[in-house]
């Protein structure tokens, strides 16, 4: 027997059509309503129509009727017809329900999808209500199909998505064991840190490291773009910093300016054909002495905060690395004082505090502003670089939007102590000291 969807293209197979009576006392009315159809239909197509009971078509498949016509009495219970209707419904089956009496609007036979009409119904109008919704129910089936094809191609795609994201979940964890561990506390000289992801994986990189008795290095870099792209390229950073000479047992500690030029030169080398770069900067102190040179790439200038309060930027000029070969890189020689106090970020924070002014609605209130300058002159009144961190992750949670922050996010912070304040503690952990989030 041909079903619905096999009719399409067979225009001379026959409609199988059932008249079902749910209560005894209205079996003649659904046999006349049958002969009644029987002899007024016109339809394009040939319909036989058959009268039955529930308990007739129980075994039959539901796909094997393409109409069905109720014959109700609206006065009776109507559990048992709409738990008929239901399943009729669930295999897309059009339906028409007679009754015997007018019935109200947003009935529940009119809910299961059927169409309602009266037993003294014209032939003809009934015929022509028939025809229509069989030849609709055509498209129904096809975009039946079509929906049971979306829904496959939805649960690949929930199965892609799920794949990626768990992908991307290692990759970030990857991408953690490239941060410092520890963090180097040495001669007085502390810092902490703050790392936060735009997305699962970085554009920023940043490593404190101490190289002797007396040095220690800071390098940040913030590689170009966002996402997967910018956080591969963090790792050829990585494997490219070159910050001391061994050679047996000596070594050479390489200054600001050598740094830079080694990272760009092998940054050019690994990167064959793709044209990426960076911003970085780095900073060599001398804990002991209390000097401190620095370089950078094209970065934003750190910010050094005197023992006053007082606050100077360091201008580190330099080229983007991985641009140009022959590059060369200044270096700044700094004398850091007690309670000196410095900052080292990335570019995000020009985006991080939007001004107040800019309308939400027009998308610009994520544009680059100044503000950033103010909070770091309000936690240029704190000592504790642990506190300096604390305090402006909280203003970063503050702000608008932060829960889908733009760009990655990356300060270091840095406190000169006095020489003895720590004169035993070579190392402290970092999770006490970094704040590291994700997105």
């Amino acid at each position: 027997m041909f079903n619905t969807l096999d009719r399409i293209g067979h225009p001379m197979a026959h409609w199988n059509i059932v008249v079902i009576v749910l209560h005894e006392r209205l079996e003649t009315l659904a046999e006349q309503v049958r002969i009644r159809m029987a002899k007024a239909w016109t339809g394009p197509q040939p319909a036989t129509f058959k009268t039955a009971r529930p308990s007739d078509i129980r075994d039959e498949p539901f796909t094997s009727f393409d109409a069905v016509i109720f014959v109700e009495d609206i006065e009776s219970n109507l559990s048992s017809a709409l738990s008929l209707l239901t399943l009729f419904e669930e295999h897309s089956v059009p339906m028409i329900v007679l009754t015997e009496k007018p019935i109200e609007k947003n009935n529940a036979y009119e809910f299961s999808g059927a169409l309602v009409k009266q037993l003294d119904c014209d032939d003809s109008l009934l015929c022509a209500m028939l025809a229509g919704i069989l030849h609709r129910q055509q498209e129904v089936c096809r975009l039946k199909q079509e929906i049971s094809l979306a829904h496959r191609f939805q649960g690949g795609m929930r199965t892609e998505i799920t794949k990626i994201h768990e992908e991307l979940q290692l990759a970030a964890m990857v991408q953690r064991e490239f941060l410092p561990k520890k963090i180097p506390s040495l001669c007085g000289v502390n810092f902490a840190t703050l790392w936060r992801p735009a997305h699962y994986v970085a554009g920023d990189i940043y490593d404190i490291s101490r190289l002797d008795e007396d040095h220690i290095g800071v390098f940040l870099a913030d590689a170009a773009g966002h996402g997967v792209p910018a956080a591969l390229m963090t790792m050829v950073i990585c494997r490219a910093l070159e910050t001391k000479d061994i050679s047996g047992s000596t070594y050479r500690i390489l200054p600001p300016h050598e740094v830079m030029a080694r990272l760009n030169e092998g940054m050019i080398r690994r990167q064959g054909q793709s044209s990426r770069f960076a911003t970085a900067v780095y900073a060599l102190i001398n804990c002991r002495t209390r000097t401190m040179s620095i370089s950078g790439a094209g970065h934003p200038p750190p910010k050094l905060i005197h023992a006053d309060g007082t606050t100077t930027e360091i201008e580190t000029p330099g080229g983007l690395l991985g641009v140009f070969e022959d590059e060369t890189f200044d270096q700044v020689d700094i004398t850091l004082c007690i309670d000196d106090r410095m900052l080292l970020f990335t570019d995000g924070f020009e985006q991080a505090f939007p001004d107040a002014s800019y309308d939400s609605h027009k998308h610009n209130y994520k544009l680059p502003t100044d503000r950033y300058h103010e909070e770091f002159e309000v936690i240029a009144a704190l000592m504790d670089p642990n506190k300096m961190i604390a305090a402006i992750d909280r203003r970063l949670d503050d702000q608008s939007g932060s829960l889908h922050q733009i760009d990655d996010l990356t300060l270091i912070c840095m406190h000169a102590g006095s020489l003895d304040d720590q004169p035993d503690q070579e190392y402290v952990e970092s999770s006490q000291e970094a704040t590291i989030k994700s997105p």
